[in-house]
């Protein structure tokens, strides 16, 4: 029999076996989440369960802030994580790194809402996509640094075209790590901007091997990536969320490495092609630039420069006679519009009027009598003709208007 001296250090000693079981140091279990809560500190706390027993179970804010889903009362989910003892209450925990929905289809679902949600924000819109490097200097490559896929890769650059470099971020392709050491990758060359275009390559596998690569912060670190990104995660049925926010989808490492780069002899036929077109552009300005300087060598105004002198003073005489010509034409039509008016004018003027048999009155002192009222019986008025004028009295007044 063993003695301890206290609660507590019964408590550390379990505790430390726990820890340094490595089957409870690094593993994964399935179950049901119950009395699920999420605290102000953003660390998550619940129950996993089955039909015959339960653990708890914590989630540090850091690691449940990678969960690109929603959990709750009732789902059934796979947590990996490792076992301890909290020594406070001497309780059998298990501390999780990472959650996931349970079985292949919850999984499909689970990336269908992830797809729908980023698909409206405009991840995965074509505009936004960058155009790979027609002739990249530099070839960044995030991957396994062990296994058939890196090797297979540079072989195949090397045998299109020699003329390379070609830079490895070694990171994990499959598991709980490989989202965040893939985004590294993505940091360091972006932060170093010394490659023409990154890959990010793994040779296939089944939707839970490939889950690393439907991680929304790794979406958004591609998204925002100003390197182009190609993602050659060579598997054709089960796309990941990187295959749709990648600038270009490749549907294996090796046919990356096709798309990446051009053979060398495609490189040769195409600089032949665009040296040609530069040879017959230069002709051709040539021959313009040529032809311009003999008409201006043949040009009278180099050997005869009293030619421009004449040429312009013939110009100006040329102008000034227009404008001669121009003045007389504008007096001309200003004079008979005036003759027009003054026509006008006597043709509405008052003797034109009395000549046609009109006459009108005027008192003594020579006012035009405009109304009957203005006279009266017995005085005097003068009826102006067209030829003279006559006096008259008035004999009598009569308001009404004799027609006829």
């Amino acid at each position: 029999m063993h003695p301890f001296a206290s609660v507590s250090e019964l408590n550390s000693y379990a505790e430390q076996v726990v820890s340094s079981d490595p089957l409870l140091s690094n593993l994964e279990v399935t179950g049901e989440i119950s009395g699920f809560k999420v605290y102000a500190s953003g660390h998550a706390y619940f129950t996993l369960k089955d039909q015959d027993a339960q653990i708890s179970a914590v989630m540090f804010a850091s690691k449940f802030s990678t969960v690109n889903f929603r959990p709750k009362d009732g789902d059934k989910v796979t947590v990996g994580g490792y076992c301890t003892i909290y020594k406070v209450r001497g309780s059998f925990q298990i501390m999780c790194n990472s959650m996931r929905l349970a079985g292949s289809g919850t999984l499909k679902a689970q990336l269908k809402a992830l797809y729908d949600r980023l698909d409206k924000e405009g991840l995965f819109a074509k505009e936004h996509k960058l155009p790979l490097p027609v002739r990249p200097r530099r070839i960044g490559i995030i991957s396994s640094a062990t296994g058939a896929v890196i090797h297979d890769m540079l072989v195949k650059l090397n045998e299109r075209n020699p003329y390379f470099d070609a830079v490895l971020y070694p990171a994990s392709v499959q598991g709980e790590n490989c989202p965040s050491e893939v985004i590294d990758g993505i940091d360091y060359f972006s932060s170093r901007n010394n490659v023409d275009v990154i890959i990010i390559a793994r040779g296939g596998g089944s939707i839970e091997d490939l889950w690393g690569f439907n991680d929304e912060t790794l979406a958004r670190r591609v998204y925002n990536c100003k390197i182009p990104v190609i993602s050659a995660i060579g598997h054709e049925t089960d796309v990941t969320i990187l295959d749709w926010v990648a600038d270009k989808r490749s549907p294996t490492p090796t046919a990356a490495a096709e798309d990446v780069i051009k053979t060398y002899e495609e490189l040769k036929t195409s600089n032949g092609i665009l040296r040609e077109k530069l040879h017959n552009n230069m002709r051709t300005v040539l021959t313009r630039k040529r032809a311009a300087l003999d008409s201006l060598r043949t040009n009278r105004a180099l050997f005869e420069p009293e030619y421009v002198v004449k040429t312009k003073r013939n110009e100006l005489n040329a102008l000034n006679e227009r404008l001669r010509g121009n003045e007389k034409n504008l007096i001309t039509a200003y004079r008979k519009d005036l003759l027009s008016y003054i026509d006008k004018l006597a043709i509405l003027g008052p003797h034109n009027v009395l000549r046609r048999g009109y006459s009108y009155v005027t008192l003594e002192d020579g006012t035009p009598a405009s109304s009957v009222d203005s006279v009266s019986v017995d005085s005097n008025i003068n009826i102006v003709f067209s030829d003279g004028e006559a006096s008259a009295v008035v004999t009598g007044i009569s308001k009404e208007v004799k027609n006829g």
